[in-house]
């Protein structure tokens, strides 16, 4: 007999332990943390053939649609939830595999305006359809 995942008897056990007030909510959120991981992690294995990581994909996804805005590293990582260092990381990462391009804001020359590349759409262009048909 194949086990339920995550297994719901042992999330109420858990629950109760802890005396957890708003115990349904609790039990959705943990349910939904272990869901995504599991998810992430076949992601992951899926995306190694193609050398790009979750996030690389994550970026790379929000750049492709919002082609019309000007993305920056602080809205990317604002719209991401994750820390500016850690996308600077990555965003210098997809630069060095022609994945994105980065483009001088002519008012604030810190600031780079960050769009997808041709190399980058090609891509996501093999990723998707194979992705899908998993």
């Amino acid at each position: 007999m194949k086990e339920e995942f995550p297994d719901l008897e042992k999330l109420n056990i858990l629950v109760m332990k802890y005396k957890i007030v708003n115990s349904e909510l609790t039990i959705s959120y943990l349910t939904l943390l272990l869901m995504s991981q599991k998810i992430m992690g076949k992601t992951e294995s899926f995306l190694n053939k193609f050398n790009i990581t979750n996030t690389q994909l994550s970026i790379m996804l929000l750049l492709y649609m919002n082609k019309a805005n000007h993305e920056t590293l602080s809205s990317i990582s604002g719209k991401l939830g994750l820390s500016s260092p850690g996308i600077s990381k990555v965003l210098n990462t997809l630069h060095k595999k022609d994945f994105i391009i980065k483009k001088e804001n002519l008012n604030d020359r810190r600031c780079k305006y960050i769009s997808l590349s041709k190399k980058g759409e090609d891509v996501l262009n093999v990723i998707i359809p194979e992705y899908r048909l998993k």
